[in-house]
């Protein structure tokens, strides 16, 4: 017997901070036909699979809806979930991805470390070029929408070089804007942590000067935590972010600035509310998951100014 769908009611719930990242998330069952018919009829002369009870009449109060075919459902208010041109896999090194939005005038902010992507995130301008392994995530901002689900992809890159062991700066100055690679040095729950926490980090390569190793890979940098949220019930994820404030190159200190999120998206969110066939039936969704940092996890700082290093 062939089913149709019964559509009760559309849960269509957002999670989203300042940061900007929107997460969508639905409870979903399978109902069809034969299993509503084992219901049975609560209203007299009330046919429970029909929209209508007796002719003529208006649907009884507990009268079952049953749609004729899938429905498409209602618009959640998020922004449209980014595209890649490119599917997760294995890749050569050196090729190119593009991300595209069905709205013209999305904007797409995007990561390829693992952070979680925000409105702080680098803005997708145009290909982004791949030389090693990465985990790209991307989301879409359109005006008066909640911020898109998280799009995601990884690229597996089989012969890449390893990562650069130093970067160089000619006569002992680092310039603003030069980006350092940090890595995390400690851990953090979203469920333990508190706003202003410190943040240990480390550099994860030296500095060089006319080959003179100015700031050893390991030097400490600080960062603190700004915003902490803890999950929670009806599929509130956790989520950590935090700002880095300073790298320490023996005497003197090298302002950095960089804002990292960390949260526990849902990846299926999206997939499941563009499927009609799936049911959605109101009630509590499960707990959220919290997030945690852990030791070695890398990212970029930019420098915030032009400083001297002493030799």
């Amino acid at each position: 017997m062939r089913s149709t769908h019964l559509v009760l009611i559309v849960l269509c719930g957002v999670v989203f901070g300042p940061s900007g990242v929107a997460q969508v998330m639905t409870e979903t069952v399978q109902i069809n036909k034969t299993s509503v018919q084992a219901l049975g009829t609560k209203g007299k002369g009330v046919n429970p699979l029909s929209a209508q009870g007796t002719e003529g009449a208006a649907p009884a109060a507990d009268a079952v809806q049953i749609a004729d075919a899938p429905r498409a459902l209602p618009d959640c208010g998020c922004a449209a979930q980014p595209v890649f041109s490119i599917g997760s896999g294995d890749a050569a090194a050196g090729f190119e991805v593009s991300i595209a939005s069905a709205t013209k005038d999305a904007a797409i902010y995007y990561t390829t470390d693992g952070w979680t992507p925000t409105t702080e995130s680098a803005r997708y301008t145009g290909p982004i070029h791949v030389g090693a392994s990465v985990h790209l995530q991307a989301i879409a901002v359109e005006p008066q929408k909640l911020p898109s689900a998280i799009a995601e992809a990884r690229y597996v890159v089989s012969g890449a070089g390893p990562l650069p062991q130093s970067v160089a700066t000619p006569d002992g100055v680092l310039r603003q804007g030069t980006e350092l690679r940090l890595v995390t040095h400690t851990d953090l729950r979203s469920d333990e942590a508190q706003v202003g926490d410190p943040v240990a980090l480390q550099l994860d390569e030296d500095v060089m000067a006319g080959g003179t190793v100015m700031v050893p890979k390991g030097s400490a940098a600080t960062a603190v935590l700004t915003r902490v949220e803890r999950a929670g019930p009806n599929g509130k994820q956790g989520e950590l972010t935090f700002q880095v404030q300073s790298l320490t190159a023996g005497d003197v200190t090298v302002p950095l600035a960089a804002t990292l999120t960390l949260s526990a998206p849902d990846p299926e969110a999206a997939q499941r509310l563009a499927n009609a066939s799936q049911v959605h039936v109101a009630g509590a969704l499960p707990r959220g998951e919290d997030v945690e940092i852990t030791p070695g996890m890398r990212l970029t700082a930019r420098v915030r100014a032009n400083t001297a290093l002493k030799r």
